[in-house]
């Protein structure tokens, strides 16, 4: 049970950002995946323990490094690995993503980035992420990310 709260939780703050966003602007959500409803989530507990953490950033610096290898794509790092339940199954996928939608961490580096580009780990309340920008276009970007949850 506990890990399939940890697996929705970056699904409900996207669809809670946007709805949030729509409410503010009165103007329709962009799109990001077909998985946003009905989901519970939660940020990282305060009792995971640094050594939990530090081993997920470890994972995850292990995935991103077959990425950056060329030894999966991001899209398959993201189906096998990523504890993000709104985009694992579709390769870690958002499309037309505006700002405002994600939290500021992942914004930060999500919109820094030149299509093709793989970001470092970083860290947000939910995990540890990398993010790869597939395209901008407008103010849009569509990108692919792999989330792990320290447990």
């Amino acid at each position: 049970m506990k890990k399939i709260i940890y697996l929705s939780l970056f699904t409900l703050v996207l669809a809670s950002s946007c709805a949030n966003k729509a409410k503010e602007t009165d103007a329709a959500p962009a799109t990001t995946t077909p998985e946003t409803k009905d989901v519970t989530t939660t940020t990282v507990s305060p009792f995971v323990s640094q050594k939990n953490k530090d081993d997920a950033k470890a994972k995850l610096e292990s995935i991103r490094a077959k990425v950056i290898r060329k030894e999966m794509t991001i899209g398959e790092a993201a189906q096998e690995y990523s504890d993000d339940p709104g985009s694992n199954k579709v390769g870690g996928r958002y499309n037309n993503i505006a700002r405002g939608q994600f939290v500021p961490e992942f914004e930060k580096v999500a919109f820094a980035l030149q299509p093709g580009q793989i970001s470092e780990v970083f860290e947000t309340q939910y995990g540890f992420h990398f993010v790869q920008l597939i395209a901008k276009h407008d103010d849009l970007i569509d990108v692919s990310h792999v989330l792990i949850i320290p447990k």
